[in-house]
């Protein structure tokens, strides 16, 4: 029983996932599917009653989430810092939105909102996966992306935000902070954290011409407008609403 549990947590023989493959494709519509759902019903979300309790039980699930991801990788011997630090941009955004959630310090989640995408939307489109129900990273990276995702569009309907232009702007120069002082962490101690000092290799399989534009600056900062203006359609769409 200690080995497959090992094996369902260290992963070392790789399975069941393939990049764009079925299951793959599967869980971007879930994700689609589920925004569009919570679109939908956007009017019923804002008048659930047990509103503390929604957020405290997504944040359970989200916290839970992290502290066995990195309880595993300590108890197995698979930890370093230079890997497992929480300074990927996902995980920044993933502990901010656990901040709001128990505070409802409503100032942060001006720019969490835009963070859950920024983060979790890149990651759940070309994540560096291998295998799926076999292994717990697979859970780890549906919970810490997929759910993050759907959760804070939840939220935002649910405690009725109403977010502006400023706040899209806000959060630009946020992510340029954070990308900064990840650049000279990367530099100084030798890492990759938000992919600051390179691509990783696999997107240069999948997309070789990446070759040529080797330039992580330019092609997150390309990447980090587009999902922005994703990110703002639905704002777009409550502000055109209210008014």
């Amino acid at each position: 029983m200690s080995s497959v549990a090992r094996e369902f947590f260290v992963d070392e023989h790789i399975s069941g996932f393939k990049l764009f493959g079925s299951l793959h494709l599967f869980l971007i519509l879930v994700v689609f599917f589920g925004l569009f759902l919570i679109y939908h019903y956007r009017n019923d979300i804002a008048h659930i009653k047990r509103k503390k309790m929604v957020r405290y039980l997504l944040c359970l699930i989200l916290l839970s989430n992290m502290l066995i991801y990195y309880g595993e990788l300590i108890y197995y011997g698979n930890y370093t810092w230079k890997t497992h630090l929480p300074l990927h941009f996902c995980y920044i955004s993933g502990f901010s939105f656990m901040y709001y959630l128990l505070t409802e310090k409503r100032k942060v989640y001006h720019i969490i909102y835009f963070f859950s995408f920024l983060g979790p939307l890149p990651a759940i489109l070309w994540p560096k996966m291998v295998s799926s129900f076999d292994s717990f990273i697979f859970y780890q990276w549906i919970i810490s992306h997929h759910v993050f995702l759907l959760g804070s569009f939840f939220i935002y309907y649910m405690d009725q935000f109403h977010l502006e232009h400023k706040d899209v702007f806000h959060t630009f120069l946020s992510a340029q902070l954070i990308f900064i002082v990840m650049s000279v962490f990367n530099q100084i101690f030798n890492t990759n954290y938000i992919f600051s000092s390179g691509i990783p290799e696999y997107m240069f399989r999948l997309y070789p011409i990446l070759e040529y534009f080797n330039y992580p600056f330019l092609l997150i900062e390309v990447l980090g407008i587009v999902v922005l203006g994703i990110a703002y359609i639905p704002v777009l769409l409550n502000k055109r609403e209210n008014n």
